[in-house]
């Protein structure tokens, strides 16, 4: 999978249930306080409704953690 901007949290989620790791260590509590409509979210959007302080450095973690479980 490759993580971009239009990727949403529910497709990370779905393929990668451990990533809501990923997003703890950016501050984000995925089942606390991503809703429904969130989770259908593209990245980029979520951004500013998450609290995501960087974005890209979400993404790169994110990018990280797929790569490693596909190998």
């Amino acid at each position: 999978m490759q993580i971009t901007t239009e990727t949403t949290v529910k497709s990370i989620l779905d393929a990668y249930p451990d990533a809501v790791k990923v997003f703890e260590v950016h501050g984000v509590d995925v089942p606390l306080e991503c809703d429904e409509c969130i989770l259908d979210t593209e990245l980029a959007i979520c951004d500013s409704m998450c609290h995501i302080d960087d974005l890209d450095a979400l993404m790169v973690d994110l990018q990280k953690f797929v790569d490693e479980k596909d190998s």
